[in-house]
């Protein structure tokens, strides 16, 4: 079997040379927006059944920083403002927990000024080992997290002797300088206009739980204040989701965002809004192009804006009809660069860009990410059982857990769609000043009728 060095060589020659890079606007928006109640982190757990090499495990989790720099470098002033460093030593390792430690209470906050945008950790359990990848959202999105968890599986498989090294995707670090996105061009005036058409057209956050007593909830984060709640759908159900008969023109994220609507109009009709207030579900889109493959993980995307109004157009064709509309008008492609400009502008200012993100404003009511499947493109390259579960040697992922979108202040609840091993899990993380555990599984729950509901009814 190859040694982790030899690996390095061949497949990140890069890893050996201490690398820089300036921070994108889109970076540094992520960096500093962040804040240790609103972590702008977001986490993976892979779930094994079997035995672990923890040792295997530790030096495909190198191996797996070494191919993605930005994964492995801080945030510096080197006087030429701030920059990523990477440094060629010294990395950060999967950290081996000892079993009878008490469970992890949530993601963390981590601060780029002081360490690196991951971490990871192992743990024995008693079926198997979880592991666990931490990541700020400064680094990478939810496309590059999945382009370093490939890496680590196959890593693993390469160096327990189930897979060749041809297995591993082709990467090109040099491919990092072409991670900002310029989908127009920046102009000040630009910037501004969508600066200010936000603050006009801003809606109305979540109306908190009457009565709510404050206090973080018990799956929060030491010093956060988000909570957690996540049901899965099983094989079958996700056959009738998916079901392109019952889909008919709709994309699934077009159905998700209109069911997350209806969801959110109840609670706010019941929070005593007035019909005709303004709502938003921010959902965030992949920028990459197929000449973007092989750059390792790093950020590339933007956020489309789909706005509606309480008590305004609540049947269900229309609300379809209308989240269909707005997430393929071309204006959306154009709010979405005009969001990428209004960052560019900004950047030039970062004391400015800073101060104006400590200013609690709501710019969505809620956030929907989905992620489709993360493992897709392992499963032409490693062994997969008859429930779509993929095999690492002798220990079956049986489960994968996101713990995915982050928030950040005044936006109260997120929304997460994934699937793994043929189930589909949806998380709802949510603003635990704003809404108590109990509510908020209420809430997860009627988006998940709401699925159901319409399924049935389009059988």
């Amino acid at each position: 079997m190859p040694s982790i060095d030899t690996l390095l060589a061949a497949h990140a020659p890069w890893a050996s040379a201490e690398r820089a890079w300036s921070l994108t606007p889109f970076e540094l928006f992520m960096w500093l927006d962040d804040r240790p109640r609103y972590p702008l982190v977001f986490q993976v757990v892979l779930r094994f059944e079997g035995p672990v090499d923890e040792a295997a495990m530790r030096d495909a989790f190198r191996f797996s920083l070494g191919r993605h720099p930005l994964l492995r470098a801080s945030i510096v002033d080197d006087g030429r403002g701030v920059r990523w460093h990477a440094p060629a030593s010294g990395w950060n390792e999967l950290e081996v927990v000892p079993r009878e430690s008490p469970p992890e209470s949530g993601p963390g906050w981590i601060d780029l000024a002081e360490g690196p945008g991951l971490r990871g950790r192992i743990r024995e359990t008693a079926t198997g080992s979880d592991v666990t990848l931490v990541f700020h959202h400064a680094c990478c999105d939810g496309q590059g997290a999945r382009m370093f968890i490939q890496d680590l599986a196959l890593a693993y498989a390469v160096l327990r002797g189930v897979a060749t090294e041809d297995a591993f995707m082709k990467l090109d670090a040099a491919q990092l300088d072409g991670r900002d996105v310029h989908a127009c061009e920046p102009s000040v005036w630009r910037g501004l206009r969508h600066l200010l058409h936000m603050f006009r057209t801003r809606p109305l956050p979540t109306v908190p739980e009457a009565g709510l007593a404050a206090g973080p909830a018990a799956d929060a984060a030491p010093g956060s204040r988000i909570g957690l709640c996540m049901h899965t759908f099983d094989r079958e159900t996700v056959q009738h989701l998916q079901d392109p008969r019952r889909l008919g023109e709709a994309s699934f994220n077009d159905v998700a965002v209109a069911l997350l609507f209806n969801v959110l109009d109840g609670w706010q009709r019941k929070g005593g809004v007035k019909p005709g207030t303004r709502m938003r579900i921010t959902v965030p889109v992949d920028l990459r192009g197929r000449e973007h493959e092989r750059m390792p993980a790093a950020n590339r995307y933007t956020y489309l804006f789909v706005n509606r109004r309480v008590g305004v157009g609540t049947d269900w064709p229309d609300l379809l009809a209308d989240a269909r509309r707005q997430l393929r008008l071309p204006r959306q492609a154009a709010a979405g660069s005009d969001m990428l400009s209004m960052l560019h502008t900004f950047a030039r200012w970062p004391r400015l860009m800073r101060r104006g993100l400590r200013w609690r404003r709501c710019f969505a009511t809620a956030v929907l990410t989905n992620l489709s499947d993360p493992s897709r493109r392992l499963r032409k390259r490693l062994p997969v059982d008859d429930d779509g579960c993929i095999w690492l040697d002798r220990a079956r992922c049986h489960d994968m857990q996101l713990c995915t979108p982050p928030l950040r202040p005044c936006t109260h609840w997120g929304f997460g769609l994934f699937e793994y091993a043929n189930r589909v899990t949806v998380t709802f993380r949510y603003d635990t000043d704003t809404i108590s555990p109990p509510a908020a599984a209420g809430v997860l729950a009627d988006y998940v009728a709401a699925w159901r509901s319409w399924a049935d009814e389009h059988a």
